[in-house]
């Protein structure tokens, strides 16, 4: 999986015949439909495709990259840093200054920066020859920034291979953007250009990227895939592993503007080349090309773009007329302080408006998930096309049931039993009638019961605490309260390997917090485990325990997911190229695949990694109830295949701000009795969450709220 490296694809994959299914359930559809193609395009049937062959561990041994820690690259590629001088600077003197200056830093540098990358530079035609002089001894290689493909003739204007490799020139830009929006070069000329430069016995750099209304209608994949078609379709494999083609990745929208593709954004893509790389060259190839990145490249982020594994060195436009600037970028940290980064690589391009709730089931080897407001349960085995299953309302958690069943939590139905293979549907339980929340962030405990938290359906206007935390005892039909004070928005849900500890979070509050758990008592002992910086965007959302008893948890806004020690720090961060992961789980069958939902507007994918070595997840427990879903069953009755499961409702009011009249207010049958108000005696503030400090306190020391 994504990590150190792309593993190649052994086989080539028929895209255009793979879809994702969806059924229907409610209102009378039953049907199957192969064409969801809305939401995908051929990209994430490679995506699974390679998925698939990455969980089986097909691993050539040429491959350098095989037993890489993650994040790194292969020691064979080692990483290119080329400044492109463009029309500047103005006059031969302070061209000859700026490569002195270059050219002495390199020097200074020496094998320290040598050894960790190679420089290049790329200044104006004028200047080549007195450029090329300055340069002798310091191994700063010198670069053409356009050449005409003809060997000699009548070209006004135009600089001929030999003649810019007569000055030591031995690289050659082509395809970049400039060129190709202002000169009119089109793929065709960029590819006659590529052979001809390797005619000529030098390196060509290759220059793809997508224009900001490209990115933006997310046809990164397809422009590249056409540039790099284009640009290589006469290049051999031979010269693809021998390196004489440097592929620099350039987002237009991020040149020359001061705007910069984050840099799991630029893995993302430096990801999807190299794998186009593999499919169209093969194996060897892929593991052998360098591929820049170049749009606004600057010193303070390249020691981060150079933590991608698949990023190998960068283009510099701006920067690199300042010497002291490009210096301190061709000298980057390889090795900065910090958590250990891995990257996330996209895997289903569902566009789920708001994935969540992540589970892996050893049994039917299968990862589900939900698309709560999408109003859609999706099922993947990681080898034939993901399934869809629409509902006729929101559905808020998946968790796995005994007999390959599940168990869901929808809106107006509160907990459900469901059989994905028949579609029948049996309602345990109601969830908090009278009140405008739904059941959101859930897990089974390692002793077989559910613990589902509740979502303020009007959090973010009200900002009130009013639902709250509950256990489901296996084979119960009633909710119980586990938590004494309430919340806005429940996440972060899961247990350690021994079931003793279970972490859980109030979204807005960015804490995460550790309770003592017994399924007999509760919840008990809070404990601050993680509180979100404030330099950082976002809450922390749903997350999964290790084996190791770490805390793995999306930051959902900040692009992140985040390892938590056990000794309370950070030590793996796990970068999405979009902004709101919003769970995670352990999967596939070693359960070292950590997979990602996220949410829109910029994302909805599934992502996905390769742990840790040594990392991996522990099977999740199944709620401990196989009694068959039965029609008549109490709290509900069963639906399936096509059945209409909308006349299934909460039974009170879903309206905004929703609640009865004051008191308790007590469910039909099977259900739960809710406190529409804070009971008396609360352990922990009902605002903030801080701890009383006694059972006689009557304010919060913390934040200075009455005692409810």
């Amino acid at each position: 999986l994504p990590s150190a490296r792309r593993p190649p694809s052994s086989r080539p994959t028929a895209l255009s015949s793979r879809r994702i299914t969806t059924l229907s359930r409610g209102r009378g559809s039953g049907r199957v439909h192969n064409g969801v193609a809305r939401a995908v395009n051929a990209a994430i049937f490679h995506s699974i495709e390679t998925l698939r062959e990455r969980l089986e561990n097909n691993f050539p041994a040429d491959v350098d990259a095989r037993h890489e820690e993650p994040g790194s690259r292969p020691p064979t590629r080692v990483p290119l840093m080329a400044g492109n001088w463009k029309m500047n600077p103005g006059t031969l003197q302070e061209a000859e200054s700026l490569a002195a200056l270059v050219a002495a830093a390199a020097r200074a540098n020496g094998a320290a920066a040598m050894s960790s990358c190679d420089v290049l530079i790329c200044p104006p035609a004028p200047f080549l020859p007195a450029v090329a002089a300055l340069l002798t001894g310091s191994n700063v290689a010198l670069g053409a920034q356009n050449i005409h493909h003809a060997a000699a003739g009548a070209f006004t204007g135009e600089t001929s291979l030999s003649m810019a490799a007569s000055v030591g020139c031995t690289f050659v830009l082509v395809g970049h953007s400039e060129r190709r929006e202002l000169f009119g070069e089109t793929n065709e000329i960029v590819g006659v250009k590529t052979r001809a430069i390797l005619d000529a016995g030098m390196k060509a750099v290759v220059c793809v990227g997508e224009s900001k209304q490209q990115y933006e209608a997310g046809a990164v994949r397809t422009v590249c895939a056409a540039q790099l078609e284009g640009a290589l379709r006469r290049v051999t494999e031979q010269e693809m592993v021998g390196g004489e083609v440097v592929i620099a990745y350039e987002p237009v929208w991020a040149i020359g503007t001061g705007l910069t593709a984050t840099p799991a954004i630029a893995q993302s893509v430096h990801a999807y080349i190299r794998s186009w790389v593999r499919d169209r060259f093969g194996n060897r190839a892929a593991a052998a090309v360098r591929i820049q990145y170049g749009g606004s490249v600057k010193p303070d982020s390249v020691d981060e773009l150079m933590q991608c594994p698949d990023v190998d060195g960068c283009l510099v436009g701006g920067a690199s007329l300042n010497a002291d600037q490009f210096s301190r970028i061709f000298g980057f940290n390889a090795s900065p302080p910090g958590p250990t980064k891995l990257w996330a690589e996209e895997v289903v391009q569902c566009r789920n408006e708001l994935g969540e709730s992540p589970v892996w089931s050893v049994q039917t080897r299968c990862l589900y998930w939900v698309d709560a407001p999408g109003q859609a349960l999706w099922t993947w085995d990681l080898t034939h096309e993901p399934v869809k299953v629409d509902f006729p309302e929101v559905v808020g958690m998946v968790a796995l049931r005994a007999g390959g069943t599940l168990l869901l939590g929808l809106e107006r139905r509160g907990i459900c039993a469901y059989d994905p293979r028949t579609g029948a549907t049996e309602q345990l339980c109601d969830f908090e009638p009278g009140l405008n929340t739904r059941p959101n962030d859930g897990r089974v405990d390692r002793h077989g019961n559910l613990i589902i938290g509740s979502y303020n359906n009007a959090h973010k206007v009200n900002a009130q605490p009013i639902g709250g935390v509950y256990q489901l005892p296996a084979g119960s039909r009633q909710l119980r309260e586990v938590l004494d004070y309430k919340v806005r928005v429940s996440n972060a849900t899961c247990f350690t390997p021994d079931g003793r500890i279970m972490f859980f979070c109030d979204s807005p509050t960015r804490r995460v917090y550790a309770f003592d758990y017994d399924p007999r008592q509760g919840l008990t002992n809070r404990r601050l485990v993680y509180e979100l910086p404030s330099d950082v965007d976002g809450v922390p959302d749903g997350a999964q325990c290790d084996a190791d008893g770490c805390l793995w948890v999306a930051l959902s806004g900040a692009g992140k997911v985040v390892r938590v020690s056990r000794t309370g720090g950070v030590d793996y961060v796990v970068e999405l190229p979009v902004k709101c992961p919003t769970s995670v789980t352990f999967g596939g069958r070693n359960l070292d695949t950590l997979f990602i939902t996220t949410r829109g507007p910029d994302g909805g994918s599934l992502y996905a990694v390769r742990a840790p070595p040594g990392v991996r997840g522990v099977p999740e427990v199944a709620y401990d109830d196989a009694s068959p879903l039965l029609a008549g069953g109490a709290g509900g009755m069963v639906t399936a295949g096509a059945a209409d499961m909308s006349r299934f409702t909460h039974g009170a009011s879903d309206a905004e701000g929703g609640r009865s009249g004051g008191g308790r207010v007590a469910s039909g049958v099977g259900g739960v009795v809710v406190e529409a108000q804070h009971q008396p005696g609360l352990k922990f503030c009902a605002n903030c969450g801080t701890g009383f400090g006694s059972t006689s306190a009557r304010f919060c020391t913390e934040c200075g709220c009455a005692r409810c």
